[in-house]
């Protein structure tokens, strides 16, 4: 049948003004061109509004949502365009003309590359990587997230944007092949970084062999000299590691045997050190090899955990152990733990002014202690010009996006009894951050946890910050029988570890944020909000920011109250989980990561994870005092509003009235599991019984407990 294509007369001519070139010569052409050019294209929809066109000689991206609305993968179009540059990215933006000339093409046969030839030669073409290895393997792909893998000693990047095809699945575990397309996101000047992998789909990443990891290596026992790895695998196979104290894993063990699930215990092992492990099965010629993770035996410190707060707490809520409000002490109390300090003292802190801990520092260094400083470069940091010259003080690379964020010291890391870290949201300002704005610090004694720190700020101290570093501490600790967790942005995918702490809430969870525009974080806490038997609360400073989660929270009857037009900022980022739920898991996030993309992707941060029902309840008296100032959020406002539930108890048809604008309601057993969600105001239920309906509304949840006789 003949090919009939139909286009303006305009169009034909514009796409004749301008002679059709190969990409490659139109790449040439530079920034400011108009080109005019034909090839298959190599994405859809999942990269989002972007099409990505190759021909046999080169490829580039093509930006305009209203014209390449339809065009999909394997069309062959012709365009003529405007070329420009995005942030290092060279795009036709816009396009004025465009010609469907076929459809159904295949993709262009992959580049095979390393990751060091992804570049300006590659950009917008498809290309291929073997052997490549993530570097968080077991974890899961974030949506608007990069991931890191290396690949016969190379490092790079791929970019998953949110609602793509990968979102939320595993990250593979051991080695694969990988497909995408190569492209750039830098905002450094000249653009000579960035560069990044847009995988497609599933089928870009190949895994290797028939026997595969099916699940995360995951730490469980540890203790000061030993520690057990279990992880799960396609087929059934045997069990063996490779491990040392560093990346050439030198001692083997096999254990031998035939199962799908797997555990080897690490024994003799010496305190507060960390061991390189690689994990693998075998079953007959084939073997599964996990990526090679960094794991740390417990110290044989006290474990003593100290949290601080700048402003008043509300004692009343708590379970035997105050919290500590110093007020105008938090630089004392600073000062106080770097005088501990005998042999070396790390500061890593975004802004600082304060002259008192400006004399803590030179004290150190006066009495022999090795200081050293890392600061960002595009704030003040006044305190820097009243610190002893001697002292070495790295900044940010001003080039890279995001900023150095975070507000640790680390105090003796190689001491048993010595040894303290400092994390917390509070920045060095006098008297802004350390005095007026609501913050808090928190001090741990923990060798193991200090030689973690140490590591990042090694990192850093080398000259790779931002998206440059990558995960390359141990994450998991076990300190003085508590469990903790330490993750370091934007190398550690930190937004999927706190997905994974609101996901795991079973009755209560509390937030309080300077700035929270997370879309996938404002849904888990939406979605958790709609839980039967659980209640949300929450505390933004930041109400009206670009993309701020606050109306969306509110509008899908959240009880979060907005901190902004008060007196001094609400500086904190802490969430707490169950903190009186002690059967449950009760837990605290803080640090300085707010729930942002670029705290995720770019700003250098530290969080830690804290499984203790003492420190979770010394945060919740905080939060609690924070909360009931505010005074009545538009949640409470209108929760004596009535739903009304008729007949009740029924023979087996309800009926749901209310002002309210009724969102969904969800059905639970007596026991609390979920029978289904539905959003008429009336229901047949055939089973006799006790239910619970979750009723969600415009203005909040209530819940009604039915009757079926």
């Amino acid at each position: 049948m003949k090919k009939i294509i139909t286009i303006s007369i305009a169009t034909v001519l514009n796409l004749v003004a301008f002679t059709q070139t190969d990409i490659e010569t139109a790449r040439i052409q530079g920034v400011g061109a108009t080109v005019g050019i034909t090839g298959i294209v190599i994405n859809g929809d999942e990269l989002g509004p972007i099409r990505y066109i190759q021909d046999t000689t080169a490829g580039i991206a093509l930006y305009d949502p209203v014209i390449l609305g339809g065009i999909i993968r394997g069309d062959e179009i012709s365009v003529t365009g405007i070329l420009v540059d995005y942030n290092g990215l060279l795009e036709m933006n816009p396009v004025n003309a465009i010609v469907t000339n076929s459809s159904a093409n295949p993709s262009p046969i992959p580049l095979v590359v390393t990751p060091n030839q992804i570049g300006e030669n590659t950009e917008g073409e498809l290309v291929q990587i073997e052997n490549i290895i993530f570097n968080n393997g077991g974890g899961l792909f974030t949506g608007n997230s990069t991931h890191s893998f290396s690949a016969n000693g190379e490092q790079g990047k791929v970019y998953i944007r949110t609602a793509h095809p990968l979102e939320n699945t595993l990250i593979p575990i051991g080695p694969v092949t990988l497909i995408g397309i190569s492209a750039q996101y830098t905002f450094s000047v000249p653009a000579n970084d960035g560069y990044q992998i847009l995988p497609r789909d599933s089928a870009d990443i190949i895994q290797t062999g028939n026997l595969v990891f099916t699940s995360p290596v995951i730490q469980s026992n540890i203790t000061s000299t030993t520690f057990d790895l279990s992880w799960t695998v396609s087929d059934s196979s045997s069990t063996n590691c490779n491990y040392g104290t560093t990346n050439t894993v030198g001692t083997i063990i096999n254990n031998g045997g035939n199962t799908l699930t797997h555990t080897i215990s690490l024994t003799g092992l010496q305190p507060a050190t960390f061991y390189y492990v690689e994990c693998f099965s075998i079953k007959g010629l084939d073997t599964a090899f996990s990526s090679i993770g960094l794991y740390s035996t417990s110290s044989n410190s006290s474990g003593i955990i100290r949290p601080y707060f700048n402003h008043s707490v509300d004692i009343s809520v708590s379970t035997g152990t105050n919290a500590q409000n110093i007020s105008t002490y938090f630089n004392d109390t600073i000062k106080a733990y770097m005088d501990l300090a005998q042999n070396t003292l790390d500061i890593c802190v975004y802004n600082a002014s304060d002259a008192t801990i400006a004399t803590a520092i030179n004290d150190a260094y006066n009495r022999g202690v090795q200081v050293r400083y890392i600061a960002d470069d595009g704030v003040a940091n006044t305190m820097l010009s009243s610190l002893n010259p001697n002292i070495p003080v790295h900044l940010r690379n001003p080039a890279l996006a995001g900023i150095m964020h975070n507000k640790f010291i680390i105090v003796d890391a190689n001491s048993t009894n010595n040894s303290w870290i400092m994390g917390g949201s509070c920045n060095w300002t006098n008297p802004s951050n350390l005095f007026n704005d609501y913050n808090n610090i928190i001090f741990i004694q923990d060798e193991a946890l200090a030689k973690a720190y140490t590591l990042e700020f090694e990192e850093m101290w080398a000259g790779t910050f931002g998206t440059n570093k990558i995960d390359n501490t141990p994450h998991n600790f076990k300190v003085n029988g508590k469990d903790i967790q330490v993750y370091f942005s934007p190398s550690d995918q930190t937004t999927s570890k706190i997905l994974n702490v609101i996901d795991n809430v079973d009755y209560n969870f509390e937030f309080g944020l300077l700035s929270f525009t997370r879309d996938d974080l404002g849904d888990a806490v939406i979605d958790k909000n709609s839980q039967f038997g659980v209640n949300v609360r929450g505390i933004i400073e930041q109400e009206n920011t670009t993309g701020s989660e606050f109306a969306d929270l509110v509008n899908a009857g959240v009880n979060v109250k907005s901190h902004t037009g008060i007196s001094y900022q609400f500086h904190h980022k802490y969430a707490i989980a169950d903190a009186d739920a002690i059967a449950s898991d009760p837990t605290i996030l803080t640090g300085s990561h707010n729930w942002s993309n670029n705290a995720e992707n770019n700003s250098d941060e530290n969080t830690l994870i804290i499984h203790d029902h003492t420190i979770a309840n010394i945060y919740l008296q905080e939060f609690t005092e924070r909360f009931n100032e505010l005074g009545s959020s538009k949640i409470d406002e209108l929760r004596n509003l009535e739903v009304f539930i008729f007949p009740n108890p029924s023979t087996g048809i309800i009926t749901i009235e209310s002002d309210l604008d009724i969102k969904q309601t969800n059905l639970y057993t007596v026991e609390g599991k979920l029978l289904f969600s539905f959003y008429k105001t009336s229901i047949r239920i055939n089973t006799k019984g006790i239910y619970y309906l979750k009723i969600i509304t415009d203005k909040g949840n209530t819940i009604k407990k039915v009757v079926i006789e």
